[in-house]
């Protein structure tokens, strides 16, 4: 009967938390503060599509324009492009509409296409001036430092030229603005974006609108003009928390509604970035790049504008998969004679994980961008299901697994219930170590994964606790013990205390921390004061080379203005062989190579293509080569030779 009625409180449980989630935090409707819009940004790309298909023949779909602007056409009576090429047809399908358009064009460093994009655009703007209200040449040229602030003086001159009756501009952060205020003597206005969230100090939602209000305010005094279009502003529905500056749909809501409020009672002119969700951009900005829309990817409302506004709108569905868990696991009692304690852990256990678990499926249904992470999160959650039933069916045994370790693992191949926990244990601390690598060097567009490895923290500290120190740890566990902790205090450092979600996460790598430092205490540490020579050596040149010439701003700067010299010939080079990923390529096949060339020279070459493969932004794939890497130089054999 306890059990029954356990299982019941469990499911009660569940069922009370997604509806509170669901619909106790929501924000209310406040759709009277505005009519419409005065501009929205618009990318007429659908779900599956990306401007990079451009090139490999995608033709954009007037259809899709038509339906879109349509619909935009009840929100806005204005819109912003970004680029003219493949676009031709936007401007008649906008006049159809009664749509009025800021009209850009996208030039970076490659001549060609941008000599294109301008031709177009003074092609477009001429034939169709009674909608363009003005043309952008360029989009945070100076920002990704694609040219120089020369070079594109030199272009809105020309397009200022050759439409003399319409107003011209440039577009790009507002701290841009003020580095090259040259740029306002041949603009008409000034067209500045605002984005509080990707600030380098993020804002919090409640100091977001302030923050926008007094950089404005600061432009304006310091160019010395009110004559600016806030070109960009807006807040992401999804994607990871910087600082404490949290995406999420009521705060993108908030942020919309409460702008828009304030720019009317201080007459700014404006545009919302932007209209439709763009997964294409979660590829280079992270999830949180594919989530800036008013409507989603599909074209669906998300209430930005008017109406209630909840974080987890599918809550039902999220509920029965809880529930669901809860049921299937709550099997393991048939049978057990348990406890009144035990029980009470089993169904508290059981309660949390099948919450955690289903934040985590939630999180990685709206974050994953790529096949590869596809892959990732199948593994992770998988091997995250194993330990929630191991660590269930321990409870419900009133066991605890034996303590085998990993060697006598794989030289025995004994795979069963004692010591399946024990490789789910390693599974599980090779995903927090690869993710703290990639979180400590590459993590701003990297979200943080808490809430299935709270499950096995909470696991491991609930089957090994009081025993680590029996787990006989060699090298490998601590070499990774010492990696973990100095990555772990880097991604600290990078976020900041005000993260709730940062910090959590440091909280589950020092769990794992831990138990490796507890289980390899008598493994000594001096026998891996060469591989932390070199691995140092190593580090220390490879970001040497990325802050010192990859992405050294000068540098950067003088090869606009001349990209014939030497350097930047290597600079350009190793940047794109980085961007493509050959750096990582090549770190994982040397390192796979490394298992079979078992030699010195050949394991530190690996070592150095894994390290340099991480510093330059192949994080992902060199981490788990540094891992694999770091397994081969820890062998007993490697390691007299290495110390030797």
């Amino acid at each position: 009967m306890k059990k029954i009625s356990l299982t019941l409180a469990s499911l009660v449980a569940v069922v009370l938390f997604w509806y509170i989630l669901g619909t106790g935090f929501v924000l209310k409707d406040n759709s009277n503060t505005f009519s419409k819009l005065q501009c929205v940004s618009y990318a007429p790309f659908g779900k599956d599509d990306s401007p990079f298909m451009m090139d490999k023949g995608l033709v954009i779909s007037e259809d899709l324009v038509r339906k879109d602007l349509q619909l935009l056409s009840k929100y806005t009576d204005c819109i912003r492009t970004y680029s003219t090429v493949g676009l031709e047809m936007i401007p008649k399908i906008a006049r159809e509409n009664n749509l009025k358009m800021l009209m850009g064009a996208w030039i970076n460093g490659d001549d060609k296409p941008t000599r294109l994009e301008i031709d177009t655009l003074i092609k477009l703007a001429t034939e169709n001036k009674d909608i363009v209200r003005a043309v952008i040449v360029g989009n945070e040229a100076l920002l990704r430092g694609d040219l120089s602030d020369v070079k594109l003086y030199e272009y809105i001159k020309e397009v200022k030229a050759a439409l003399p009756d319409t107003q011209v501009t440039y577009a790009d952060v507002w701290e841009y603005w003020l580095k090259y205020p040259k740029i306002k003597e041949v603009t008409d206005f000034v067209t500045i974006h605002i984005l509080p969230y990707w600030e380098d100090d993020p804002m919090e939602i409640t100091s977001a609108i302030k923050h926008l209000a007094d950089v404005r305010h600061e432009v304006e005094g310091i160019l010395k003009t009110s004559n600016i279009l806030i070109g960009e502003t807006g807040w992401p529905s999804e994607g990871r928390m910087r600082e404490d500056a949290l995406p999420s749909k009521t705060n993108q809501a908030i942020f919309v509604r409460e702008f828009v409020k304030l720019a009317e009672e201080k007459g700014w002119n404006y545009n919302i970035i932007e209209a439709f969700d763009q997964p294409w951009k979660r590829v280079s900005e992270g999830a949180v790049g594919g989530f800036w829309g008013l409507f989603d990817k599909d074209r669906l409302d998300k209430n930005v504008f008017a109406g209630d506004v909840s974080d987890f709108p599918n809550y039902k569905y999220l509920g029965f998969g809880s529930l669901l868990l809860i049921f299937v696991f709550s099997f393991l009692l048939k049978n057990s004679n348990i406890s009144t304690k035990k029980l009470v852990l089993f169904s508290f256990v059981n309660t949390l994980f099948a919450i955690l678990y289903m934040l985590q499926m939630e999180q990685f249904n709206i974050t994953v961008r790529s096949s590869g992470e596809v892959v990732w999160a199948t593994l992770v959650l998988l091997t995250h299901l194993a330990i929630y039933y191991f660590v269930l069916l321990n409870i419900a045994k009133e066991s605890k697994p034996k303590i085998v370790g990993i060697r006598e693992i794989l030289t025995n191949k004994v795979i069963n219930v004692d010591t399946l926990p024990m490789i789910l244990f390693y599974s599980s601390f090779i995903f927090v170590l690869i993710s703290t690598i990639i979180l400590a060097f590459e993590g701003r567009y990297r979200n943080f994964e808490i809430y299935v490895f709270a499950i096995s923290a909470i696991s491991f500290v609930l089957l090994y606790g009081g025993r680590f120190a029996n787990m006989e740890f060699k090298a490998f566990e601590k070499l990774s013990f010492l990696v973990l902790l100095i990555t772990s205090i880097l991604s600290f450092y990078n976020e900041g205390s005000l993260n709730i979600f940062s910090n959590i996460w440091i909280i589950i790598a020092l769990v794992f921390t831990y138990i490796l430092y507890q289980g390899s205490k008598n493994s000594p540490l001096n026998e891996l004061k060469n591989i932390a020579k070199y691995t140092a050596i190593f580090f220390i040149f490879s970001i040497s080379l990325r802050y010192g010439i990859i992405a050294d701003k000068d540098i950067i700067a003088q090869c606009h203005l001349n990209a014939d010299t030497l350097l930047c010939g290597f600079k350009n080079q190793v940047g794109y062989l980085g961007y493509i990923g050959v750096f990582g390529i090549i770190a994982i096949c040397i390192a796979i190579l490394a298992l079979f060339i078992n030699n010195k020279k050949f394991v530190l070459v690996s070592l150095f293509t894994s390290v340099f493969a991480i510093m330059m932004f192949n994080t992902y794939v060199g981490s788990i080569a540094f891992i694999l890497t770091a397994i081969i130089l820890c062998k007993e054999k490697n390691l007299k030779a290495l110390n030797s």
